[in-house]
């Protein structure tokens, strides 16, 4: 007797409704009439982007599909001429860093043209940082810890004078100002 949780969940399989297979082949037609319920892309826009492989929103829809964390998107502005987007995430492991960094090298290959160069995943001996440059996107995938040392999110969008590191003074630096200063009288012998 199978209990009322079991058999309101799964189909129960008895003498009665099971079909009878007299040959393998039967079975392979009979199998055959199940499709696949999903693949890997499902619902992911395979279509090359407007401004690169990849538009900014299908990005950002691939990263939040694949559970990625915290998702920051800044504009870059053009006369730095590098990219229009940079795209910083946190991942869940550093398994997840990895298998996030190749699913979008694999989507990037579906949508790209055959003229587009394949990015390379940047740090991938690394265990707290991935990136990949998309052409038109710089994608950086952090651990939550790493994110927090290198602080991209303030560095792009307030700039470099808000970001304390960068601001920091340290003694060698202190030590070389001084002493170019003091270059800066003398003139050459002869």
């Amino acid at each position: 007797m199978t209990s009322p949780a079991i058999s309101g969940k799964y189909e129960i399989i008895s003498e009665t409704n099971s079909p009878i297979i007299e040959h393998t082949a039967d079975e392979v037609l009979l199998n055959e009439k199940y499709s696949i319920l999903s693949d890997e892309f499902d619902g992911i826009n395979l279509e090359r982007g407007k401004c690169g492989v990849f538009d900014i929103e299908d990005l950002v829809d691939l990263l939040q599909r694949e559970n990625s964390k915290n998702i920051f998107v800044a504009s870059v502005p053009k006369e730095i001429n590098y990219v229009q987007y940079i795209c910083v995430v946190s991942s869940r492991s550093k398994r997840h860093i990895k298998a996030l960094a190749e699913f979008v090298r694999k989507v990037y290959k579906k949508k790209c043209y055959q003229s587009d160069q394949i990015p390379r995943i940047e740090g991938k001996d690394s265990d707290d940082w991935m990136a990949l440059d998309l052409g038109n996107i710089a994608l950086h995938i952090f651990s939550d810890k790493i994110r927090e040392v290198y602080d991209l999110e303030t560095l792009w969008a307030v700039g470099p004078e808000y970001d304390k590191q960068m601001n920091e003074k340290s003694d060698v630096v202190n030590i070389f100002e001084n002493y170019s200063s003091y270059l800066k009288d003398l003139k050459p012998l002869a």
